[in-house]
């Protein structure tokens, strides 16, 4: 019986989990039926993609919540608690319904049983579905863990999917080519279930076409079925317009950064129209705008003191937009940058992109199963002045020291070093975390 949160997390983290892909999908069936099949008794879009999917999640969601609807939300990873991957709206899962929950389905977990080898992501899919049919939502907004073919939440058959973006990330599991990782993406994609898409890439696209025609699912894709044109940006918002068939949004306005902030947007609003012309859903013009200038997301260029910024560039086509929105945002020459990752990414080319624009950089390390060493990532690093701090806390220090007017100091990296690194410096400015 769990008694707490930290006893869930520290027995899920530490199970004995059986890592055959092809059997996760099975294994997830056999515990949601189990328990009355939860992910078919509420509506949902599911979202996968490289980069992006948790922005475009949340603009969705906050246009949605502008409508009055009951918003389920399932992202990962959390940045400091666990309870951030599953909301209603803007209220977390609480620590008692968490606990219930584990303990309610910890005797499918038991050798023999349904659910043994399952894993921590296999685990959490399962909760946030019971919760969510439990809850009641109107909608529930699911993200991929990793991939989308064998992903733990491809057992829902949602109103709509969305595919954000592609790029190498995860090859060792996903396969080391960008068609390869497409077909992995391209896997939530159901039958007659339309798919909405901001890939770029001519191969990543060639085989998600592919993939909806042999599933008959209409597909509407960025720059081609709807486009997003006369952009300007400011320092605090960016504007823009938006049209879809003889649909037009002119003079929309988000504050989220970069120009991919805006295609995530535009992936929002056509899934808003198309529940609205699809489902029966009636969500206003009012609230499509109003849901988007609202919309932010922690630690995705996120100003957390004057000239400081997080960012969970964790790839290189996430550092690629980290560095071009640097670049449209500070008119400096001067970028100190604070640097970790997990030993899984391409953390070479990650830092040849760093190395090309950084005036400093500062390596530093978490102590996680996968990350990899700070010796390791320093020794990977060509830059002439680059510095090894293992104590992520006196790397921040360091490194704070040289902001100035300026100046920008750009701590990026893995998402859990974001998970450590946002509580530390929001708790020097004296404000709220959420």
């Amino acid at each position: 019986m769990f008694i707490s949160v930290d006893q869930v997390t520290e027995y899920i983290y530490n199970m004995n989990q059986k890592t055959e892909r092809n059997s996760r999908l099975s294994r997830i069936r056999s515990i949601l039926s189990a328990l009355g099949n939860p992910h078919e008794q509420f509506r949902s879009i599911h979202i996968a993609g490289s980069n992006g999917k948790g922005s475009t999640l949340n603009a969705l969601k906050e246009i949605l919540m502008a409508e009055g609807l009951r918003v389920g939300s399932f992202i990962s990873p959390h940045l400091e608690v666990v309870n951030e991957r599953m909301m209603i709206n803007n209220q977390m899962i609480t620590d008692d319904q968490l606990i219930q929950y584990m303990n309610d389905i910890y005797p499918y977990l038991q050798e023999g049983q349904v659910g043994e080898g399952s894993n921590f992501f296999e685990i959490l899919t399962v909760i946030a579905f019971v919760y969510y049919r439990d809850m009641e939502v109107d909608i529930a907004l699911i993200e991929t863990g990793i991939g989308g073919t064998f992903d733990s939440t491809n057992v829902l058959t949602p109103l709509l999917s969305i595919i954000t973006s592609i790029s190498l990330d995860h090859t060792q599991i996903l396969g080391d080519t960008i068609e390869a990782i497409a077909r992995e993406k391209a896997g939530i994609i159901k039958p007659e279930i339309p798919v909405i898409s901001a890939v770029k890439d001519s191969q990543a696209v060639q085989v998600i076409e592919e993939k909806a025609k042999l599933e008959q699912s209409p597909i509407f894709q960025l720059y081609k079925d709807f486009i997003i044109e006369d952009v300007t940006q400011n320092i605090k918002v960016q504007h823009f317009t938006y049209q879809l068939n003889d649909m037009q949004l002119k003079e929309l306005t988000i504050k989220m950064a970069g120009h991919h902030q805006i295609e995530n947007a535009s992936l929002a609003i056509t899934a808003v129209l198309l529940l609205n012309s699809l489902y029966g859903f009636t969500i206003s013009e009012e609230n499509i705008r109003q849901g988007l200038a609202t919309s932010s997301w922690a630690a995705r260029f996120e100003e957390v003191l004057p000239n400081v910024i997080i960012d969970g560039a964790h790839n290189p086509a996430g550092m690629e937009v980290l560095i071009r929105t640097l670049k449209q945002r500070y008119l400096t020459e001067e970028i100190h940058v604070v640097f970790t990752a997990l030993d899984d990414k391409d953390i070479k080319s990650v830092l040849n992109m760093i190395d090309e624009v950084a005036t400093s950089v500062m390596i530093t390390e978490i102590h996680l199963k996968n990350a990899a060493s700070g010796t390791y990532i320093y020794e990977a690093s060509k830059h002439p002045h680059k510095e090894l701090e293992l104590n992520w806390q006196e790397a921040l220090e360091k490194t704070l020291q040289k902001v100035n007017d300026q100046s920008v100091v750009v701590v990026t990296g893995s998402l859990y070093f974001m998970s450590l690194a946002r509580p530390y410096l929001k708790q020097k400015a004296h404000v709220e975390i959420f």
